[in-house]
């Protein structure tokens, strides 16, 4: 009898194509959104946890800056903006255990001039080798250009900001430019700072540490990349060098200790917060859906009052004529869903393409097995709930006025 009952709620619903095929469409929209927006999610984190995994090991300390690594004005990490550490401070840090490496980042403004225009800026001095992996990461990284080596000299990487929007001329890689009146050659060109740990290379020129100090005579301290053995000791090391920092310079919080692990927990708590609100806005587009289903089972229940009273009075029981309802509303929804992940992975990867070709490399969309059953279990439960009342209704119809309705 529940085989006889599908293929009735099937023929039922292939003589009402259009009215189907507008409620189902209501349900894939919100199917749609929800599948597209949890893989791009995913995508999203998994690109970031990838890129920032490569500096597990990494360790930024300084002084003046918030725990999240953006500056008390808000923008990042404004290095010329900082009170600086001091020779006590690096030395007390490199007498902790299980520290690998030590490089200071050295920071001072400066003047450029390039084609006759003249700016101030803010330069940056550091390691070479730190300079790569720092900097490297994808949502970073250079446009053009190569990073500076360990022995260059007179040779710098120029942000994505002065770049482009500090002179009348573009700078690119080859460019000579005039710091505080000594000429260097640009090595490299930065991107566009990109979604993650803003670092304003925007604005900023970077140096050797050779070529700051000589340049400019200043040592200035404003932070420090630590580097570990261990990765699983990260966070109690950061813990050491906090406490020395703040007993220096005679403070509880004067020190911000900022590990991977802390950003990317960060990171992900934000990507979680905007997912949520982006879910529940298509979460609205599935209750209009549920809503329109239900109208459509209530006029088809309508439409068919004396079908049902005659089905009723050959015998059918009311858990028959409910089942039939129930049937049409499921599987309504489920064509609903299905065509819903169809469109949301077309749309996801069609989104990236274009993207991609007006922005750059973009975040790959992920859609995993639980996006995919989430996005059905929503639909069918969408078209229980809203199928239940017309079904329960038509049920509950007495035979007699049924048959007599016209």
């Amino acid at each position: 009898m529940r085989f006889d009952n599908l293929i009735i709620a099937l023929k039922n619903i292939k003589e009402r194509k259009t009215r189907v095929f507008l409620t189902l469409l209501g349900i894939a929209i919100g199917i749609m959104a929800i599948v597209a927006l949890m893989s791009v999610g995913e995508g999203m984190e998994q690109a970031i946890t990838q890129e920032l995994s490569t500096l597990s090991d990494t360790i930024f300390a300084s002084i003046g800056v918030n725990v999240d690594g953006a500056s008390p004005t808000g923008g990042g990490i404004d290095f010329s903006d900082l009170e600086y550490l001091t020779d006590r401070d690096i030395g007390d840090i490199q007498r902790i255990q299980g520290i690998k490496d030590l490089s200071p980042i050295l920071s001072g403004s400066a003047l450029i001039e390039y084609n006759n225009e003249q700016s101030g800026v803010t330069l940056v001095g550091m390691d070479p080798e730190n300079m790569e992996s720092i900097f490297g990461i994808e949502s970073l990284g250079l446009e053009d250009g190569e990073f500076l080596k360990q022995g260059d000299q007179n040779k710098c990487l120029v942000g994505h900001g002065i770049a482009y929007d500090y002179f009348d001329t573009e700078i690119s890689v080859g460019s000579r430019i005039t710091i505080n009146g000594k000429k260097f050659f640009v090595s490299g060109v930065y991107n566009e700072e990109g979604f993650g740990f803003s670092t304003q290379t925007d604005s900023s020129i970077h140096l050797t540490d050779y070529d700051f100090k000589k340049l400019t005579g200043q040592t200035n301290i404003s932070a420090i990349i630590v580097k570990v053995f261990d990765v699983e000791n990260v966070d109690s090391i950061a813990d050491e060098i906090e406490l020395a920092i703040n007993e220096n310079h005679g403070g509880e919080d004067v020190a911000s200790v900022v590990t991977m692990s802390s950003i990317l927990d960060s990171i992900k708590t934000v990507l979680s917060i905007v997912q949520t609100v982006l879910l529940a806005i298509a979460g609205i587009s599935l209750l209009v859906a549920s809503i329109g289903i239900m109208n459509t089972m209530l006029t088809s229940v309508m439409e068919r009052t004396h079908e049902i009273g005659v089905m009723k009075a050959i015998g059918a029981r009311s858990s028959d004529v409910m089942s039939i309802f129930m049937m049409e509303g499921m599987f309504i929804s489920l064509l609903g869903g299905v065509s819903g992940i169809i469109i949301g992975v077309i749309g996801a990867n069609a989104f990236t393409l274009v993207t991609a070709q007006s922005m750059g490399p973009m975040i790959e969309p992920v859609f995993t097995f639980i996006s995919i059953t989430l996005g059905i279990g929503v639909a069918l439960t969408v078209g229980m709930f809203s199928s239940f009342y017309p079904a329960w209704k038509a049920a509950k119809m007495s035979p007699i006025e049924a048959v007599r309705y016209e």
